[in-house]
């Protein structure tokens, strides 16, 4: 992360007042800027071809393009930008497309400002976003059988990606006791912090353990942990 100079970030949202209400949050801190706002998905790409940023707030759903295809189609042009899904949605479908199409985690659109702040500055350190309210919803979701099934609302055949699928992963050797522990916690939308407050274990500990998960998993980051999880039944 370049310290020199601020966080850029780019709002995508077809609701006015949801973009206006973000960018005065994120304007208002010294280390980020919003560099652009898009009311459409088309309209994000578009902005995010022509001025990068470090981080893109992307809706879900928004006219013309969504926010799912906006999300895949970015990360085509510029696969090192940060994309954060914001949702109020409680079908977890719409989270498992968004992120199979490259998301870097997701937060709900009535997420406290301190969180919205914290998520922008913690996935611009290549660290992955989870809102534990968003969890819950995406457990509760795919264990009524609503997420990732055809005949889920919200997400078609042409939202999901085959590459690098968590809900696919197979894992290439079993997980200990421990790190399924540890993974059960990452579903809950703990952090290492409070992992490492939760089980009284130091941070580096945790963190050695979140990379043999990442692993065995062959989860690409925390978030496709977290899915990699729920479809074995492990949260």
């Amino acid at each position: 992360m370049d310290t020199t100079r601020p966080i850029t970030v780019g709002l995508a949202d077809d609701q006015l007042l949801v973009r206006t209400g973000f960018a005065m949050v994120l304007d208002s801190q010294d280390d980020i800027t919003v560099a652009w706002q898009a009311d459409n998905g088309t309209v994000a790409i578009n902005q995010a071809a022509n001025d990068p940023v470090d981080v893109v707030l992307m809706d879900i759903q928004m006219p013309d393009t969504d926010g799912i295809t906006a999300t895949r189609e970015i990360l085509k042009i510029h696969p090192d930008t940060r994309i954060i899904v914001l949702t109020t949605f409680e079908n977890g479908d719409y989270i498992v497309g968004a992120i199979e199409a490259g998301a870097s985690g997701y937060l709900l659109k009535d997420s406290e400002p301190e969180d919205l702040l914290q998520a922008v500055r913690t996935v611009d350190e290549s660290t992955a976003v989870i809102s534990p309210k968003a969890t819950a919803r995406l457990l509760r979701s795919m264990r009524s059988g609503n997420a990732g099934s055809s005949g889920g609302v919200g997400v078609d055949k042409q939202h999901r990606s085959s590459d690098n699928s968590a809900s696919d992963n197979t894992a290439t050797e079993p997980l200990t006791p421990r790190e399924t522990e540890i993974l059960q916690l990452m579903a809950r939308g703990l952090s290492n912090q409070e992992i490492s407050q939760e089980l009284f274990v130091s941070m580096p500990t945790v963190k050695t353990h979140v990379t043999h998960i990442l692993r065995k998993t062959n989860s690409r980051d925390r978030v496709h942990a977290v899915l990699y999880a729920v479809h074995h039944g492990l949260d």
